[in-house]
């Protein structure tokens, strides 16, 4: 055997051995970690922590201001790609087309985003 080839043996024997020992101490940490996690106690929120309220309106803000910010975008796209078309101007119609989309994924976004909130929630157990 060479011993350039002997070479790319042995590093190919260590990425091997490095790779299963990485896998074993990655497999032995997960397997504690779920064991450590069910010994923690997870309390349910109740609401009363000092500022929940105004939090709770600022939440109220955002979304009003993320409903209203999505139908700026859709009534802006609209008059650029009206404007843009009936101009003849490629530019500010295909630009308005952008404002289209985003609006209708801010619109989107804003209306689904209770749905993902919860969903994220329960699903890490909340």
């Amino acid at each position: 055997m060479s011993e350039t080839n002997r070479e790319g043996v042995l590093a190919r024997v260590a990425r091997r051995t490095m790779a299963a020992t990485a896998f074993a101490v990655v497999a032995g940490v997960l397997r504690s970690g779920a064991a450590f996690a069910d010994s923690i106690p997870n309390p349910p929120a109740d609401g009363s922590a000092p500022g929940a309220a105004l939090i709770s309106t600022v939440i109220g803000w955002l979304k009003w201001a993320g409903l209203a910010s999505a139908f700026a975008g859709l009534l802006i796209g609209s008059i650029m790609t009206g404007v843009g078309h009936f101009g003849s101007n490629y530019s500010a119609s295909s630009a308005g087309r952008k404002w289209l989309l985003g609006g209708m994924g801010a619109a989107v976004l804003a209306g689904l985003a209770w749905t993902i909130a919860t969903t994220l929630y329960t699903a890490t157990g909340g």
